[in-house]
């Protein structure tokens, strides 16, 4: 005889239904925890499972003081080799790209962001914190890390469009990247760049920027949200 799921994985599949079928919308406000309890006539405890799983799936999201609401789809960011720039992936899928410069300066960095550029503690580096946008929600928050002697200005206009443009036209050729994905708890700053929740689960990427000297000119976090970004990678064997 079949098991039966617990029931904190019957609610959630059936709020899951309901999102699927349009009983509750993209972006619509759902019923509050206590509703919910009435409704499904089950503990806080119980409810709570049920939603922090659809929470870390990305099919939720939790707006502070302003409740439960159902995920949007998903904006697609390409993780394989591609030339085309964050802008132009987000208009590919007619959504209206955006780059929010929230903070520029020149700093000597901390001991970690020196391994990742290989630089000494008397080298300078700038520090840009972005936040970009899809269609003016925000996506992604990001923190970037470019060596000023390799990279001698960036202003804020540069910034706002592309950091490897900016890079690339100071005299230096990007070759290639590594990145690094993995699941990160929101802090307090990235919640409040990402309009979201503190705790509320995101991706994170790591990535250094090589040149063709396999200098590495950039070190960056960006932090992205679960419930409106997916990750698409193509292998090609040929």
């Amino acid at each position: 005889m079949a098991k039966q799921p617990q029931l904190h994985s019957r609610i959630k599949q059936d709020i899951v239904d309901k999102i699927e079928s349009g009983y509750y919308p993209s972006g619509s406000l759902l019923p509050t925890e206590s509703e919910f309890c009435k409704m499904y006539d089950v503990s806080r405890t119980t409810l709570r499972t049920a939603l922090n799983h659809l929470l870390m799936e990305g099919a939720i999201y939790r707006k502070q003081g302003k409740g439960t609401f159902v995920a949007k789809g998903k904006v697609k960011q390409i993780l394989s080799s591609s030339n085309l720039r964050y802008a132009d992936q987000l208009k590919a899928q007619g959504i209206k790209p955006k780059i929010k410069v929230v903070d520029l300066q020149k700093i000597k960095p901390a001991k970690k962001i020196q391994n990742r550029l290989g630089i000494d503690g008397e080298q300078m580096v700038y520090q840009v914190k972005r936040i970009r946008y899809a269609d003016e929600e925000e996506i992604q928050f990001e923190t970037a890390f470019i060596r000023a002697d390799l990279v001698p200005e960036i202003t804020e206009e540069m910034a706002n469009i592309s950091l490897y443009q900016c890079i690339n036209s100071q005299g230096n050729t990007i070759k290639r990247t590594e990145e690094q994905i993995k699941i990160f708890i929101s802090d307090e700053e990235i919640a409040q760049h990402l309009n979201i929740t503190q705790g509320t689960p995101c991706f994170q990427i790591a990535t250094q920027t090589f040149l063709a000297s396999e200098e590495v000119v950039e070190f960056s976090l960006a932090y992205f949200r679960g419930d409106r970004v997916e990750f698409f990678i193509e292998r090609d064997y040929e």
